[in-house]
C-alpha cells in the first residue's frame, strides 16, 4: 500500500551533539526555511537507544501519513509509494556530525558550527548497538561533517571503528583540508571514500573574507595532495556567496585550478541554503563556472541539491529571456550556445525517481520536447514499480538502449557515473548535469 515517507525517514540517521536527526535536509515551505528534523534530543549515553529511534522513526511516520502537521510538512522529498515497514528497515545513510569544533569560519554557515560542541555521549556505542542488533545495510554510505572531522580527538579511532564494525559500501568526508589527513588519504586511495572541500575563492583575500583564514594556498596543496592519491575520488565544491559572485572570481578560480593541477577533478557548484531564492545575476556566474570547469577537463561538474531547484526556478528566463544582455560577453555567448543546443531528443533515460528528478521533469526545458523513455532506481525494491506514468527499471536495463541518460541525483551523482561506465556506457550519452 502506498504512503508518504523519504528515504531519510525511512533509513538514515544523522548524529548531531545534542541530538539525533531525521535528515539535513533545509527547504523553503511558506516562506520558512525547514528542515534538520529531530528525532530527539541526546545529552547522554543514557538517552540513546536503537529501541527509541525506531519508536520515533514510526510514530513521525504515522502522523505523516494520518496527514498531521509534523516538523516534515512541505518537504519535498516526500514520495507517496510503498515503503517498508520502519521495523524491517536498515540504516544505509550514517552522517557522524557530533562535534561542531571547526578552524574556519565560514561566511555562509550556520550558526550553530561555531560553538565547538561536542557531544555528550559516545557515539560508537550507539552504532554497535544498530550493529548487533542487526540494522546496518549492506549498501551502507557514512557521511562525516561537523565542524571539522579531522579535528576530533578521536578521529582514528572512529574511522577504525567505522571501517571494522559497520563496514560502510563507501564514506563521505566534507573537510576544508587545512589540515592533511593520512587516514582519509588511505581510504582515498582504496576507492571507498571520497573528499568534498569547499574553496570558494579565485584568490587569497577573497578565500579570507568567505572561510575566515588565511589559508587559501594551504587548501589548494593539500587538495592536490588527495589528488595525487586519488583524482577521481576528490570532490572541490564553490558555494557562490555576495563576496565571491563576480565574473572576475571564477575566472581567477578555474586558473587557480588548472595552476594547482586539479583541473581534471570532480566540481561541485552551490549557494547558500539561507537565502530562497537564486538572483537571477548569480545562476548566470554558477551556469558560466560549470561551462569554464567542464571546458577545462573536469571529471564531473554538479549543481547541488541547493543550486538544482533554484536554477530551475529561472531557466525559463535564461533560456527564453534576454536579462543576461547586460552582461559580460563570455557569458552571453554561453547562454546563446545553451539556447541552440538544448537536447531534443524524444526520449530520456532518466537515473533517479527523487527530488532531483522532480525538479528536472517540471521545470527543465529540455522536457518541454523530451519524454522518459523509463526511469531507474539501484534499490530493488523500486524496481517494477510506475514513477511519473514511467516504469523504473534496474540500472543494467541501460545497456540495451542508446537512448541519452541523464543522471538526476547530486548525492549519488560520482557513484551513479562510475557505475555506467563500468557498464561500458559511452560518455556521450551522459547529458549534462548544468541541463536547465
Amino acid at each position: 500500500m502506498k504512503s508518504p515517507s523519504c528515504r531519510f525517514l525511512q533509513s538514515a540517521i544523522f548524529f548531531a551533539p545534542d541530538e539525533l536527526r531525521h535528515c539535513c535536509l533545509r527547504y523553503f515551505h511558506d516562506g520558512e526555511m525547514k528542515g534538520d528534523v529531530r528525532i530527539f534530543p541526546v545529552n547522554s549515553d543514557k538517552d540513546l537507544s536503537l529501541k527509541k529511534v525506531i519508536a520515533e522513526k514510526k510514530d513521525i511516520i504515522e502522523k505523516i501519513n494520518r496527514g498531521e502537521k509534523t516538523d516534515c510538512f512541505g518537504c519535498p522529498l516526500l514520495t507517496s509509494q510503498e515503503w517498508l515497514d520502519i521495523e524491517d528497515e536498515k540504516f544505509d545513510l550514517i552522517s557522524i556530525e557530533d562535534h561542531t569544533r571547526c578552524n574556519m569560519r565560514c561566511s555562509y554557515c550556520s550558526e550553530i558550527y561555531y560553538g565547538g560542541r561536542i557531544a555528550g555521549y559516545n557515539i560508537m556505542s550507539c552504532l554497535e548497538e544498530f550493529v548487533k542488533n542487526d540494522k546496518i545495510a549492506e549498501d551502507l554510505q557514512v557521511s562525516w561533517g561537523g565542524g571539522e572531522p579531522t579535528m576530533r580527538k578521536d578521529f582514528a579511532k572512529v574511522i577504525d571503528f567505522v571501517n571494522s564494525r559497520l563496514q560502510p559500501r563507501t564514506q563521505r568526508f566534507f573537510s576544508n583540508a587545512i589540515d592533511y589527513s593520512e587516514e582519509i588519504a588511505s581510504l582515498l586511495h582504496s576507492d571507498k571514500a571520497s573528499l568534498t572541500t569547499s574553496v570558494d575563492a579565485g584568490a587569497a583575500e577573497t578565500f579570507r573574507k568567505v572561510r575566515g583564514v588565511d589559508a587559501y594556498t594551504k587548501v589548494l596543496r593539500n587538495l592536490k595532495k588527495y589528488y595525487d592519491v586519488s583524482p577521481r575520488n576528490v570532490v572541490i565544491k564553490y558555494i557562490f556567496t555576495e563576496e565571491n559572485s563576480s565574473i572576475e572570481e571564477i575566472t581567477q578560480f578555474a586558473v587557480g585550478i588548472v595552476r594547482t593541477g586539479l583541473s581534471k577533478a570532480n566540481f561541485l557548484l552551490s549557494c547558500s541554503f539561507k537565502e530562497r531564492q537564486l538572483p537571477i545575476d548569480q545562476g548566470l556566474l554558477i551556469i558560466y563556472a560549470h561551462y569554464l570547469l567542464t571546458k577545462q577537463g573536469a571529471n564531473t561538474c554538479v549543481f547541488d541539491e541547493h543550486v538544482r531547484p533554484r536554477i530551475s526556478e529561472i531557466a525559463k528566463d535564461i533560456i527564453d529571456g534576454d536579462t543576461y544582455d547586460y552582461y559580460p560577453l563570455e557569458i552571453s555567448e554561453v547562454i546563446e550556445e545553451m539556447r541552440k543546443n538544448q537536447h531534443k531528443v524524444p526520449e530520456i533515460i532518466v537515473w533517479g525517481i527523487g527530488e532531483y528528478a522532480n525538479y528536472l521533469l517540471d521545470k527543465s526545458i529540455t522536457f518541454r520536447s523530451s519524454s522518459v523513455k523509463f526511469f531507474v532506481d539501484s534499490n530493488p525494491k523500486k524496481q517494477g514499480t510506475v514513477f511519473r506514468n514511467s516504469v523504473v527499471l534496474s540500472p543494467e536495463e541501460v545497456v540495451g538502449h542508446q537512448a541519452p541518460i541523464l543522471i538526476a541525483s547530486s548525492f549519488w551523482y560520482h557513484e551513479i557515473l562510475e557505475q555506467l561506465i563500468n557498464f561500458g556506457v559511452d560518455r556521450s550519452r551522459i547529458l549534462p548535469n548544468m541541463l536547465i
